[in-house]
């Protein structure tokens, strides 16, 4: 295995050794979890990574780990996913245009004076570079996920250096990542795509929802998760991310796009603590709202800022945006200071808006046993 690859192999070695102590069989592990003795037996052994954090945390629960054991276990999964995330980045189709674009075309000669003169081109945006190892945030209950219990699909979109609000005097001393194709509750989600059921597939896995949907041109409908981690430069001063913003960069009447729902009554007992966003609203505002897990009891703070942080300590941050009137383009800017340094950094997707529409076309469902889009 490379050296790249050492928290997949700790944090299956992690597991491993805490399944050994326990005395305890996959079989018994199986019964207990709900989960499949070779699924259990891939996750010790180092040949698969969780796409969740949730499952392995509960089978580190249930081998008697201890808090302190948990969060290694969280920290190597964040440092593992990472990797794989930009492994599978970098093997996307297209990838390789996408990290070095052409340049903008030459601005052509003057026209005649009977033609009317071409626009001049947008130069091409730059991309960000590679995401920079996640690490750990032991008790970070506060800045939108319960570290011990991340429970989305982490898909990273879009990742890199990040650049300040081009008012800022300065770019923010942060690399960041955007995960904008999350799931409420790992399943639930809907899409707008302008194309009869008949031409669309079956939804996919939560993890492909990504390239799922931008080969068919989808849109969020009604609501959409994102994600942002944050970490500081390396060797550099610890960063504040003084306040949260959400800047709305065009409003449009609702798509009218058929809306195709990803589950059929899935649901769950994880509520992560978020910032709440209602895009219909002239100036909308994050509202920190706590979140809680039904199966244990426990209660996640609501995540607050300022919030200092440094490399040993990322800032995971969680907006859960609704739009129920409108088609709106979107971004988040986030206030920042370090030391006699301040700006905005501005986190968007992948150089673009993000997008959220209302649903106001026919609503399909999938229906499992007739392999079709049902209305609802």
């Amino acid at each position: 295995m490379a050296e790249d690859d050492a928290p997949a192999r700790e944090f299956a070695e992690g597991l491993r050794a805490l399944r050994e102590r326990s005395g305890l069989s996959f079989g018994t592990l199986s019964r207990r979890l709900h989960l499949s003795t070779s699924t259990l037996h891939r996750y010790c052994s180092g040949a698969t990574l969780p796409q969740e954090f949730t499952p392995a945390d509960r089978l580190a629960r249930a081998c008697g780990a201890s808090e302190e054991e948990r969060r290694r276990l969280h920290r190597l999964w964040l440092l593992a996913d990472a990797r794989r995330a930009d492994t599978a980045a970098k093997r996307a189709p297209g990838a390789a245009a996408a990290a070095t674009p052409e340049p903008g075309p030459e601005p052509e000669p003057a026209p005649a004076p009977a033609l009317p003169p071409a626009p001049t081109p947008l130069p091409a945006p730059t991309p960000p570079p590679a995401p920079t190892a996640r690490r750990s945030f032991p008790w970070r209950l506060t800045v939108g996920l319960a570290a011990l219990l991340l429970a989305a699909v982490l898909t990273v979109d879009a990742a890199g250096r990040a650049e300040a609000d081009p008012a800022a005097a300065e770019a923010a001393p942060l690399t960041w990542t955007v995960r904008s194709h999350l799931w409420a509750f790992g399943c639930g989600h809907t899409y707008l795509i302008d194309a009869p059921p008949g031409d669309v597939p079956a939804p996919p896995v939560a993890q492909d929802a990504r390239r799922w949907s931008a080969e068919r041109g989808g849109v969020h409908g009604d609501a959409a998760i994102v994600e942002i981690t944050l970490t500081p430069e390396p060797d550099g001063a610890p960063v504040v991310v003084e306040a949260a913003h959400i800047r709305v960069a065009e409003r449009r009447e609702p798509l009218p796009w058929p809306a195709y729902r990803m589950d059929n009554g899935c649901g769950g007992s994880l509520t992560p603590a978020a910032f709440t966003v209602d895009l219909d609203a002239d100036r909308p505002l994050a509202h920190p709202v706590p979140g809680s897990d039904a199966a244990t009891g426990e209660d996640f703070p609501a995540p607050r800022l300022p919030f200092a942080l440094d490399t040993a300590e990322p800032l995971l941050l969680r907006f859960e945006v609704r739009a129920a009137t409108g088609d709106v383009d979107w971004s988040v800017d986030l206030d920042w200071s370090s030391g006699d340094r301040a700006g905005t950094l501005r986190v968007d997707d992948a150089g673009r808006p993000f997008r959220t529409s209302a649903a106001t076309g026919p609503l399909y469902v999938h229906d499992v046993l007739s392999g079709e889009w049902q209305p609802q």
